[in-house]
């Protein structure tokens, strides 16, 4: 059985230890799930403050507490009843402008890295594309950027051409503008560069040719979100045509695969509840893969819960269309190569989930870096649901410490009793 096809209303029993006390309720797919530290710690309400947010709130993130959980999707009907979703304009990080000056509170995310060379394939509106650029490469309007030369590259394509993008995504030019000032200290534009009618199955006969095979670009990112057949505007698809979206999946890894430098990822991202977990993605993905065992595994890693606050200004359209869409269930398929002795040190400095044991969040009290990768445990939905829990038992007044007039957190992971 596909692990994305388990059954997420199935209960887990957790242990009682020592002051906490926990009881059976629904969880999603919990297999190979992880997320960003600052989501995690955004939806407890544990963020250091101004940086990562508009204010010095420490209100724990329903939104956030969603992305992780999927309590809607979970049936987990106890939770949904007390603290409903909210818009996801609601977490305080989302208002958060990207700051062309200073690159370096997000240049970790998603374990993106200067210097990096990355393909994004079938990006709407190129915001996606636009807010790896500011990862990987910068932006030349800081002085220092521009004296320091160094190497990366983002190639930035579409399945439609420029005037259908104009036409549909009314800031597609200031986007285009944006996209080509960034820069490594380059001239500007030439660590970008943009491709239209690019086809995800075809990429040797349709990629610019500054990335073809024969010039021997290798990347370290290949990127396709919500991928799926070419269709009709503002309708999604996946649905009615799963096996063609299935086999257009097979062909996009198996077509992307020669790109791929030797510590390279491919990530996809893709919903997660019905139908959509019925695609089978991290077994679908592999399928078109043809190896002998001369060669090196590629295997499928794990998924990584979308965090669009970290990826300012990316914004999910639906196909043709300029309206974005729900995607708090979405996650980032993980696809590399199984690790080698020899590869080790390359490997581990690259990977986006970790591979040193999988960092989990162990105690009530740890709070784990901001740039890090975090497994999501059943210790990690607890913590996030209790948390809310005891907030809103509290009250937004109760829920603030004398001293600090802000949310203490106290109690917080103790499981509420009935």
């Amino acid at each position: 059985m596909s692990t994305s096809t388990v059954n997420m209303q199935s209960g887990c029993k957790r242990k009682a230890s020592s002051d906490l006390q926990y009881s059976t309720y629904p969880k999603r797919n919990l297999h190979k799930l992880y997320c960003q530290s600052i989501t995690y710690r955004c939806a407890i309400g544990s963020l250091p403050p101004s940086t990562y947010t508009s204010s010095s709130t420490s209100k724990p993130c329903v939104p956030c507490a969603y992305k992780i959980c999927n309590f809607d999707i979970a049936l987990d009907t106890e939770f949904t009843k007390i603290i409903p979703n909210q818009r996801p304009e609601q977490c305080p990080r989302s208002t958060v402008q990207y700051d062309t000056t200073n690159n370096n509170n997000i240049s970790t995310t998603m374990e993106y890295k200067r210097g990096m060379n990355v393909l994004t394939v079938g990006d709407g509106d190129f915001t996606f594309s636009l807010a790896v650029a500011r990862l990987v490469l910068g932006n030349n309007s800081s002085k220092k950027q521009k004296k320091k030369k160094q190497k990366g590259m983002v190639i930035a394509t579409s399945y439609e051409d420029y005037s259908t993008l104009c036409k549909v995504y009314p800031d597609f030019n200031n986007t285009l503008v944006s996209l080509k000032s960034c820069s490594n200290g380059r001239e500007e534009g030439k660590n970008v560069i943009i491709g239209y009618n690019v086809d995800a199955t075809r990429l040797n006969d349709t990629l610019p040719k500054e990335v073809s095979l024969n010039n021997k670009v290798k990347f370290h990112r290949i990127c396709w979100n919500f991928p799926c057949t070419a269709i009709t505007s503002g309708q999604d698809g996946q649905n009615d045509a799963m096996e063609q979206n299935k086999e257009l999946v097979r062909k996009f890894v198996a077509n992307a695969l020669p790109y791929l430098h030797n510590d390279g990822e491919i990530h996809m991202c893709h919903k997660t509840k019905p139908p959509y977990n019925h695609w089978g993605l991290e077994k679908v993905a592999l399928e078109g893969i043809k190896t002998n065992n001369n060669e090196r595994k590629f295997e499928y890693k794990g998924r990584i819960v979308l965090d669009k606050c970290t990826l300012p200004p990316y914004t999910p359209r639906k196909a043709l269309d300029k309206k974005s869409f729900p995607c708090h269930d979405a996650c980032f398929y993980v696809f590399g190569w199984r690790r080698r002795q020899e590869d080790e040190a390359t490997y581990q400095s690259s990977a986006t989930i970790p591979v040193n044991g999988n960092k989990q969040v162990d105690s009530d009290e740890e709070q784990p870096d901001l740039s890090s990768i975090i497994k999501v445990t059943e210790k990690v939905v607890e913590t996030i649901r209790s948390t809310h829990f005891s907030f809103k038992r509290s009250g937004e007044q109760g829920g603030k410490s004398k001293s600090s007039g802000k949310w203490n957190g106290k109690n917080s992971n103790k499981r509420r009793r009935k």
